[in-house]
């Protein structure tokens, strides 16, 4: 007889519990931002459902972390998956909406399906569903055992996670989903995918195989690059932000992988490290990623659109929302001293030790590559960074939406304030922080190290320091200069033209124009240009992977389709053997693989 959900308990270890405080600490200001933010859709559909659906939504993520069996992981897992598709479409009277939720509930449930299938395989080495039990017996596991377990667990997690190329509903379903919920998909759902890995990767199997490990460092980097450079090119900002949701999944995968290496290598301390890095980039972009979604949510909730061509000037509608958005932006673009300088500084110098500790050919190699294009991907991040903000606030206003836009409720901005300042206090604070995750580190590991020692926490604020001492000095040299000079306002220069427009100004694909021409193929990038009384630009980005790999499954399927519609007689004797033998054929197969 099987237990009843959570009749062992919960999983109260410091894994979970880490899990558990970022998924408070994310809902608590998403909620309040919502009470704002759903009054938008008064008389449109229903406020009531939304509200319903956030917290169930926190509820099974919390759930599915503490749950300690992986039949109630299961469960949660897929009521998670179920109440995220139902955010996904909840704006149903968009076609797109509806589109982009079918494709998310597709692979939503593969994803939920491979998990199914590593779970049975589980059950099939250790005869228990407990997640204690398959703890006990990892070090019986067998190196065939461990890359199967793994293998289903990088199919499942990483479709979930949006990892290449099973990131396809990624960009799709965000910025579908009403802002106070791809808040919360893209902030905490991403980071319950992470957690299922790491449960699987560190305490179920131990010790993942070095090519396994290495397989994780490179595909997370690939991840990365690939996903930045598509954001770069979109001009829809909640797609922008997707993108960079799977770049950071790549960041932190690629370093969870390495942390495996090096614990693999027998190099606990480097291992202890580069989790703690992993960990402590989890969390900051948990925060950062989930304010800068909600921003995204401000100015569709103030305009109406998020194309960013039709943006600019909104810092001057609204300042407060703006100076929010400004601080998600510098966190993500690892600006000191906030928190993800504080992350990112600590994941380079881990990969920085990598390439001096190791001295296998090919795991140097991968490791030194990895980290060269994750830091071409901060880079990138930059790039993208300075375009999101610039192109959505700065400037003059690109449309009548910009123009008549309108400032937001309190809650929304309440909500954006306490995001805002937990980037700064996590950045800030970030020593104290790093200590506190050792502790789950350590337990993740079952080592006894000592804290962080000071020398690393001590080089993250100097760094900060010398950057805000500076940043001062300018800004003051700066308004020392400028009082002395009579302040004249007049209009900006329009190159040599009387009457100056605001599309004369710099756009988001203007502004990425350069990129595209260098990586237009490698992102998808195609534009048509008719000329006539005027010239016409049409351009439009479409994923390659979505392209040539998701397109031919689908087509694959639709031909298997049409085949298998010959079978269909409409004669419910018929349905009812196809039943009964399909019935059959899952029981064989269960008693052979189980």
């Amino acid at each position: 007889m099987l237990p009843t959900f959570f009749c062992n308990g919960v999983m109260n270890d410091p894994i979970s519990i880490f899990f558990a405080i970022i998924i408070f600490v994310v809902f608590a200001p998403i909620f309040i931002y919502s009470i704002g933010y759903t009054a938008e859709y008064k008389g449109k559909y229903s406020v009531k459902y939304n509200f319903m659906l956030m917290l169930l939504f926190a509820a099974s993520m919390l759930c599915v972390v503490l749950a300690r069996d992986s039949i109630t992981f299961i469960v949660f897992w897929e009521v998670m998956s179920a109440v995220s598709f139902f955010l996904v479409v909840y704006e149903y009277k968009n076609k797109e909406n509806i589109r982009s939720g079918i494709m998310y509930f597709i692979m939503t449930h593969i994803s939920g399906l491979f998990l199914m299938i590593m779970f049975a395989f589980l059950y099939k080495y250790t005869g228990s569903i407990s997640f204690d039990k398959f703890y006990q017996l990892s070090n019986s596991f067998t190196i065939n055992q461990k890359y199967i377990i793994f293998t289903f667990a990088i199919l499942g997690f990483g479709a979930k996670a949006g990892l290449l190329p099973l990131h396809g509903w990624l960009p799709k379903a965000h910025p579908s989903a009403t802002s106070n919920a791809s808040a919360l998909m893209s902030g905490v759902m991403l980071k319950v995918a992470i957690y299922g890995l790491i449960r699987v990767t560190f305490t179920f199997i131990k010790v993942l195989p070095l090519k396994a490990a290495l397989l994780l460092v490179l595909l997370g980097a690939v991840t990365a690059i690939f996903s930045v450079l598509n954001a770069l090119v979109q001009k829809d900002i909640k797609k922008l932000l997707a993108y960079s949701s799977a770049e950071n999944i790549g960041i932190i995968i690629s370093t969870l992988g390495l942390s495996l290496v090096f614990y693999n290598l027998n190099l606990n301390s480097f291992a202890n490290l580069t989790l703690i890095a992993a960990l402590f980039h989890i969390f900051n972009h948990a925060i950062f990623k989930s304010l800068l979604f909600a921003s995204a949510g401000s100015v569709l909730y103030s305009t109406g659109t998020k194309n960013m061509n039709e943006l600019g000037g909104l810092y001057k509608k609204m300042k407060f929302a703006a100076i929010c958005a400004f601080i998600g932006t510098a966190a993500i673009s690892a600006i000191p001293p906030l928190n993800g300088f504080a992350s990112e500084i600590l994941i380079f110098k881990c990969f920085i030790i990598g390439t001096a500790s190791i001295k296998g050919t090919w795991t140097a190699l991968i490791i030194i590559g990895s980290g060269l294009i994750i830091a071409l991907t901060s880079g990138v991040t930059l790039y993208a960074s300075v375009k999101s903000f610039g192109i959505t606030y700065l400037g003059a206003p690109r449309s009548e939406k910009a123009i008549n836009a309108h400032k937001i409720p309190l809650s929304m901005n309440i909500g954006l304030g306490i995001l805002a300042l937990l980037c700064i206090i996590s950045g800030v604070f970030s020593p104290f922080i790093i200590n506190l995750i050792s502790k789950v580190s350590n337990s993740i590991l079952n080592t006894n190290l000592p804290l962080i020692n000071s020398e690393i926490n001590n080089e993250i604020i100097i760094v900060s320091c010398i950057f805000v001492i500076i940043t001062a000095i300018l800004a003051l040299i700066s308004k020392v200069l400028n009082n002395k000079k009579a302040t004249v306002i007049k209009e900006t220069w329009g190159c040599g033209f009387n009457n100056v427009k605001s599309n004369m100004q710099y756009s988001a694909n203007g502004l990425s124009q350069p990129s595209t021409r260098i990586f237009g193929k490698i992102v998808g990038y195609e534009k048509e240009v008719k000329n006539g009384y005027s010239i016409l630009l049409k351009d439009k980005v479409l994923d390659n992977i979505e392209k040539y790999i998701y397109g031919s499954v689908v087509k694959v399927v639709y031909y298997i389709s049409l085949r298998v519609t010959k079978i269909h007689f409409g004669k419910i004797q018929v349905y009812v053997s196809y039943i009964f033998v399909s019935l059959l054929v899952t029981v064989l197969l269960v008693n052979m693989f189980i």
